[in-house]
């Protein structure tokens, strides 16, 4: 499955495209695919730190829109 979306990185705002797997236990297997600033994917210069932030990030937004 797929989620995108906005958050703060640095300075700026980010595009985050988060895919993952989902059973009745719950997420796994995701993973940061994408991060889009200014037109222009960002992930290859990310560090490891930074793209596991990301990955909780997602997992606390995409949980968020749930209980919207």
């Amino acid at each position: 499955m797929k989620f995108v979306f906005t958050t703060k990185l640095e300075d700026g705002d980010v595009i985050v495209f988060w895919e993952y797997e989902l059973d009745d236990f719950g997420i796994y297997n995701s993973a940061v695919t994408q991060v889009v600033f200014n037109d222009v994917d960002v992930l290859p210069i990310l560090s490891e730190a930074t793209m596991y932030e990301l990955d909780a990030k997602a997992l606390a937004v995409y949980e968020e829109s749930l209980n919207d």
